[in-house]
């Protein structure tokens, strides 16, 4: 018996062990409200259960006092004879409530406190926004109301909150900083919608002469709009303060403009959640956290107000999710009971009858199984959800670092390839070959400093930067570093500017260095500026004239309150920030290496501005940093420098003979203009814009034969060019676009235009000049086979031999003007003339001087040369009448027999014959 109790004990204790629930560690917090139903502190009570959805092991217990100060100390208390792991105390008024906060804090159970502060600060944590700052901010929105001045009216709080006193102390402290505004009428609502609207109607007089009303919460704001209303007053500007989403709060009411603005007040639920877990658990939290706040108006608050709805669907859709699960877990709790029933069952029965034992032992493992699937399942099902995160967040800085990154690429490389390409052609290297190769030297360092850029970013804060100082060019250097940059200016339309107000000339750097400090902010300015932004480089002297400022001024999103003063900490990433908050604080490591400063100023939604303070000469840097400079550095043999600076002169004409063809190139980058010119100015004159203004210039006085232009341009697109020169008298002058857009998308855009050719950079040279012969070949034969231009005897023309070049720019033009009307029958001399900005008079003359007749007989000898070509090519009589500007077949028949001898029909046979 003894073995068959031992056997029967061994069988049932795994099966007790089994039948064992878990322990859930569970938490209790407690959260006491001196006053739930006003709608400020029900969101608050609604962010705290939002969070504490994603806690289902939490239990959480709400009181709300009713605004008595007594009832809440008497709940307070209530609650710490149960066990709380943690109390939430919103207090409505600091004082009576301090000591019960402090005699709780003192019994070592933790004590967050919400809104309002108590007055000994004996807490763990406090959640609340800073009503001064608030206060402030209202302030400072008066100001930008009533830039003039003006009268205002405020209605207060519940006397003796701290947040009421607070805020005016906020508000009065721009007030008293500004002259022109005057606070004529203080009033106190006790936060209440009704209170405000009888203290609103007893004042009313009053309130008709103030120009902004400020309500300190936005319910007071709305029983003041009620008052003023039933008056006829409901135009007066009143601004509040919560800014709530919901019905009948202030984000509708700013819409419907019965508020004109208010101040955010974030309620702070969310946070306090996440910090007494934070406490809880024993992980790092922030002792006092200070809520951000903005202004609220009519241009962002339905925005607000739509995003509050979409998050209040999402908690709809968790908590739904959440009793899903809920119900699941314990339809699998019920499944697990029985099935644990069954087991002791039919253990019991296998010890009574002994007839059990392998149904018992089969159904033991099957459950276990069953938990270790359960466990598995969630276990991946967490990881999924991990690394679809992950794969997101690496696929999105892919294609943002290669979007910045494979254009900047592009440019170096043209002027890399292309010279080589030349230079393997040359057999001793020339003047101009000494040249390429200069160009090549520095463009490969450019490249080796983007290559550079791709070392893991963390082995920085492991090597110190050693100083490679040289004298370097102060306007070139950050031009090119702007360079880099305007491919990602284009694409997000952002307006990139630079401008140096002071006369210096060279300063003592380290190039690379300073290169990667000044593209880390920009990139930062590139990140955080929406679409038709602006970003500002500004270089200023200051008074002594010993250190100059280096400014990189956006208004892009701003940096928040909070975040300001730790934004140059190493691994600090503020609320907004999504690097790995090393960058800043390596551009610090860089300024101070040089015995500068950089400093930051922002505010949120307006931009932010970076202040480099470096000196202007070399004298800080000592002998010994610049000894190791001059011995250590790679520099260029001082007489090539000198050779390449006088090469790189940006010219605007190359002029070679008046019997060759004459292109215009429109490129911003100097280096591309003068590789340019250096192979296609030995065949062809050459004129050169820098950007779209230039190019609209030149060719308002001249007629290239050819355009070459980038597309992307520092004050426009080249493709708008493009257009522009399709539709208007310059149409038949052939486009060749060069750009480093490698798109189809651009590629078909700009062959749409009518872009008679498209090279993408880098190119070959071979290809370049094949593309430009071709296209300037191709248009002189269309225009010898198709003009109506008249072959002039040399002694058809006044003094043929001593035309100036005006006289033949302006032959040159009459042709263009006459070319492109010349189908139109009603072409007139005034026409003409108006469209060669002279008068009717100045064209008569010249037309006599230089061709010996009337423009109106040129005009007729120019159609009826057309017309012979147009005969052979097998139109109708009425066909070329048409296209030539004759009103009829018979006018134009009567008018070539009269000029050529023959009627159309007979000229045509006569050529024929031969």
């Amino acid at each position: 018996m003894n073995i068959f109790y031992r056997y029967c004990f061994f069988i049932i204790l795994p099966l007790f062990i089994c039948c064992k629930k878990e322990k859930t560690s569970k938490y209790t917090i407690a959260f006491s409200q001196c006053i739930g139903n006003d709608a400020w502190r029900q969101t608050m009570l609604e962010e705290m259960k939002r969070e504490l959805s994603f806690y289902p092991d939490l239990e959480f217990i709400y009181l709300d006092a009713g605004g008595s100060n007594e009832k809440q100390i008497a709940q307070i208390q209530e609650l710490m004879k149960s066990k709380v792991d943690l109390l939430i105390v919103s207090p409505n008024e600091a004082d009576p409530l301090t000591p019960i906060v402090d005699s709780i804090f003192q019994k070592n159970i933790p004590v967050i406190v919400t809104d309002r502060k108590t007055s000994s600060g004996l807490y763990n944590a406090y959640v609340g926004a800073d009503n001064i700052a608030i206060g402030r901010l209202a302030g400072k929105y008066i100001e930008h109301l009533l830039p003039e001045g003006g009268q205002i009216a405020i209605m207060k709080g519940l006397i003796g909150s701290s947040a009421s006193k607070e805020r005016l102390l906020g508000l009065q402290q721009i007030l008293n900083n500004s002259k022109n505004l005057q606070l004529n009428l203080e009033l106190s609502g006790d936060w209440k919608k009704e209170t405000a609207y009888r203290q609103a109607k007893k004042h009313i007089e009053q309130l008709k002469t103030a120009d902004i009303i400020l309500a300190f919460n936005d319910q007071m704001g709305l029983g003041i709009h009620q008052a003023l209303t039933e008056y006829g007053l409901k135009e007066k500007k009143i601004i509040g303060v919560d800014a709530l989403a919901g019905n009948g709060n202030g984000l509708e009411q700013i819409s419907q403009g019965n508020l004109y603005a208010s101040m955010l007040y974030p309620t702070g639920g969310t946070e306090a959640i996440r910090i007494a877990m934070a406490i809880l658990e024993h992980k790092p939290y922030v002792r006092d956290n200070i809520l951000g706040t903005l202004v609220i108006d009519r241009e962002n608050a339905a925005l607000l107000d739509l995003q509050s709805k979409k998050i209040q669907e999402q908690q709809i859709d968790i908590d739904k999710r959440q009793t899903l699960i809920v119900e699941q877990l314990k339809t699998y709790k019920d499944q697990r009971t029985t099935l644990n029933i069954l087991v002791v069952s039919l253990v019991l029965s296998v010890i009574f009858g002994g007839v059990a034992i392998i149904v018992l032992k089969s159904n033991w493992e099957k459950n276990k199984h069953l938990e270790l699937q359960n466990t598995e399942i969630r276990s991946q099902q967490q990881r999924i959800i991990e690394m679809n995160q992950q794969i997101k967040d690496v696929a999105e800085a892919k294609s943002l670092f290669f979007t910045n990154v494979s254009h900047e690429f592009k440019t170096p490389l043209t002027l890399i390839l292309a010279p080589l390409e030349i230079l393997s052609k040359e057999k001793n290297i020339s003047k101009e070959g000494v040249e390429q190769i200069i160009r090549i030297r520095r463009n490969a360092k450019k490249m080796q400093t983007l290559v550079t850029n791709l070392i893991d970013i963390h082995r920085q804060d492991e090597i110190k930067p050693k100083l490679q100082i040289s004298a370097i060019f102060l306007d070139e250097f950050v031009r090119q570093i702007l360079a880099n940059f305007k491919p990602l200016a284009q694409q997000n339309h952002i307006a990139l500017s630079f401008k140096n107000t002071t006369q210096i000339e060279r300063i003592w750097i380290d190039e690379y260095l300073m290169e990667q400090a000044l593209s880390n902010i920009l990139s930062n300015a590139f990140k955080y500026t929406k679409k038709h932004g602006r970003i500002e480089v500004l270089v200023e002297e200051n008074t002594f004239g010993d250190f100059f400022y280096l400014r990189i001024i956006d208004n892009g999103m701003g940096i928040s309150p909070s975040d300001i003063d730790h934004v140059f900490e190493p691994f600090y990433k503020g609320s907004q920030a999504d690097g790995s908050g090393i960058g800043l604080s390596y551009v610090k490591q860089i300024v101070e290496l040089h015995h500068g400063q950089v400093t930051v100023s922002s505010k949120e939604g307006v931009g932010s501005s970076f202040t480099f303070r470096l000196p202007t000469d070399a004298t800080h840097l000592g002998d010994l940093q610049l000894n190791a400079e001059s011995t250590s550095s790679e520099t260029l043999p001082s007489q090539e420098v000198d050779n390449y600076e006088n090469s790189t002169i940006d010219q605007t004409v190359k002029f070679n003979s008046s019997h060759v063809p004459t292109i215009l190139i429109i490129d911003d980058h100097q280096d591309i203009r003068l590789f340019l010119g250096t192979i296609l100015g030995k065949r062809y004159n050459l004129q050169f814009s820098k950007n779209l203004a230039e190019a609209q210039t030149t060719l308002k006085s001249e007629h290239p034969d050819l355009i070459i232009s980038d597309i992307m341009l520092p004050d426009g697109s080249g493709l708008d060019l493009l257009k522009q020169l399709k539709n208007g008298t310059t149409s038949s002058v052939p486009v060749l676009l060069l750009s480093a857009l490698d798109t189809t998308e651009t590629k078909i855009e700009g062959l749409q235009l009518m872009a008679d050719a498209y090279l993408t950079k880098p190119f070959e040279v071979d290809h370049l000049l094949a593309v430009v012969e071709n296209l300037i070949e191709s248009r002189k034969q269309l225009k010898e086979h198709y003009s109506s231009v008249i072959v002039r005897p040399t002694n058809s023309l006044n003094n043929a031999n001593s035309l100036t070049q005006q006289d033949q720019r302006f032959l040159q033009h009459l042709d263009i003007l006459i070319e492109e009307r010349l189908s139109d029958p009603k072409l007139t001399v005034e026409e003409i003339a108006e469209s060669l900005h002279i008068s009717r008079v100045q064209l008569y003359r010249k037309a006599k001087n230089l061709l010996n007749c009337s423009i109106n007989e040129y005009v007729l000898q120019r159609r009826l040369q057309k017309s012979k070509h147009l005969i052979l090519e097998g139109l109708t009589i009425n066909e070329i009448a048409d296209r030539v500007g004759f009103s009829s077949a018979t006018y134009f028949t009567a008018a070539f027999k009269k000029q050529f001898g023959l009627t159309p029909s007979a000229f045509k046979k006569d050529v024929l014959k031969h």
